[in-house]
């Protein structure tokens, strides 16, 4: 997908035509109920995240060993689990570590990605064959079994993990970057610039960028909701955040064995898994049809 592109005038497109097409695609967005209310969902769910501190009633570590998986109460909103800490606040704090993985993670794999694409698509030739091999390569082994060695390798914790999955995920920013700067390349407005001797680096970073993104945003919203699910299955099975930090997957792991005592202990988390998940798909899915010029 490409974006439509007005007169080079000096080597430079009007701000005009950029704006318009933006412009389409928020009326295109608004339009989608389903993907709106999903996006205002997703921006509630980073502002619960990033304002976990203020918003928790207390400390995710805090614990109260004579308060263990108590059900609601005045005290503790939705209970307590199994040593005593505030399963709300556990489930805020949860948020933050998820989020910062799954925003972080993708953005890790868009900044090692994104610029090997474009060189590639950009200038062809040894450094388009040598970036085809490596595809190759690292699609041969699926991304969590990479993520698996790279834990049992050099351990976990949210940082690491936050990392092996953002490794392992510049295939498909790549990939897309390479495809856009192939299609965008010979573009009149592309050869306008090279015959005004726009530098090269302006070229690739003015010019064909922002007819290059939409595609890239669409794609870096797509992973999170995926990552969400990668980092939320790692700490289930004790290789992602470790204790003391509050993790979604962990807490379900923490919990699965008090179900019979208190069902909220495991539930929560998998409600929120599951509310974030659908959210930044629905939100994702409708952002690429907004940034599509051809839907209606």
């Amino acid at each position: 997908m490409s974006l439509p592109q007005g007169p080079v005038v000096a080597g430079r497109r009007p701000a005009r035509a950029e704006s318009s097409f933006w412009h389409a695609a928020w009326y295109r967005y608004r339009k989608n109920r389903l993907a709106l209310v999903s996006g205002i969902v997703a921006v509630l769910i980073l502002l619960v995240a990033a304002l976990a501190p203020l918003l928790a009633p207390y400390g995710y570590a805090a614990q109260d060993l004579n308060q263990s998986l108590t059900g609601p109460s005045l005290d503790h909103l939705l209970g307590t689990d199994q040593l005593g800490r505030d399963i709300l606040s556990r489930a805020i704090y949860g948020a933050q570590t998820s989020m910062t993985i799954a925003i972080g993670a993708p953005l890790v794999g868009a900044l090692i990605g994104i610029p090997i694409g474009i060189a590639s698509g950009w200038f062809g030739g040894v450094a388009d064959f040598f970036t085809q091999r490596a595809f190759e390569v690292f699609t041969m082994v699926p991304q969590v079994l990479m993520a698996l060695l790279l834990i049992a390798l050099f351990g976990s914790g949210v940082l690491k993990l936050l990392l092996f999955l953002g490794v392992t995920a510049w295939v498909g920013f790549a990939r897309l970057a390479r495809a856009q700067y192939i299609a965008l390349r010979d573009r009149d407005f592309v050869v306008a610039a090279r015959a005004l001797g726009v530098p090269t680096w302006r070229i690739i970073i003015v010019h064909i960028l922002p007819s290059a993104v939409g595609p890239m945003i669409v794609f870096f919203v797509q992973q999170i909701p995926a990552t969400i699910f990668a980092a939320a299955g790692f700490s289930f099975l004790g290789l992602g955040v470790q204790d003391p930090l509050a993790d979604w997957g962990k807490m379900i792991n923490d919990g699965q064995q008090y179900l019979t005592v208190s069902l909220v202990v495991a539930l929560l988390p998998i409600i929120c898994i599951a509310l974030a998940t659908l959210t930044f798909s629905f939100a994702g899915d409708g952002l690429r049809d907004a940034l599509d010029p051809t839907s209606r």
